[in-house]
């Protein structure tokens, strides 16, 4: 074939172009990228049985979301005497603490714990029993004689303990409020 044979017959400013097809090699591969780019769309996308990564993360995630709210009903928080003293250490607890009796308690116990309906918990006196534990189980179980609410249907175990760990660090610091209630008990160390 001559040169003159693979001229076009059209020119645009006087430039003429050869007729140049692609090398057969080129246009294979281009093919079999359009091929696959249509098998990948149906398989991921156009309901084949492929899952795209969105799909993959939705699912897990759920699974994810579903986990922890069996976790969260079903863990239950081994509370001790030596737990809440260690709680009572953190300050990112106290600080929780005091943010969940800032929402939940200071209606009947006051802001600073000095007691309003409900008795003074900076004094030294305690009504139900004498230790952190004590603490623990009257903010779980309530007292519903003296019109305290059980908060154990409610709050998170996680969080009755950092309350806890909250009110046993106002003991001794003796806010001026409502008469001392129950018996005399050591301050907290």
């Amino acid at each position: 074939m001559s040169d003159d044979d693979r001229l076009m017959h059209h020119e645009y400013d006087g430039i003429q172009e050869y007729d140049n097809p692609l090398p057969s090699w080129w246009s294979g591969i281009f093919i079999a990228t359009i091929v696959f780019a249509i098998g990948y769309w149906f398989w991921y996308h156009g309901g084949g049985p492929g899952k795209s990564e969105r799909a993959k993360f939705a699912q897990q995630w759920t699974q994810y979301e579903s986990w922890k709210a069996e976790a969260e009903r079903t863990h239950t928080v081994r509370v001790t005497e030596e737990s809440l003293a260690e709680l009572a250490h953190d300050p990112a607890i106290l600080a929780a603490g005091a943010q969940t009796f800032a929402q939940s308690c200071v209606g009947c116990h006051m802001a600073d714990g000095s007691g309003q309906v409900g008795p003074n918990l900076t004094d030294e006196y305690q009504i139900h029993g004498v230790g952190r534990i004590d603490l623990y189980a009257t903010i779980r179980d309530g007292v519903p004689s003296k019109g305290m609410i059980s908060w154990g249907a409610t709050m998170k175990p996680r969080d009755m303990a950092a309350v806890a760990a909250y009110v046993a660090s106002l003991r001794g610091s003796n806010k001026p409020g409502k008469g001392p209630e129950g018996g005399k008990v050591e301050r907290f160390q």
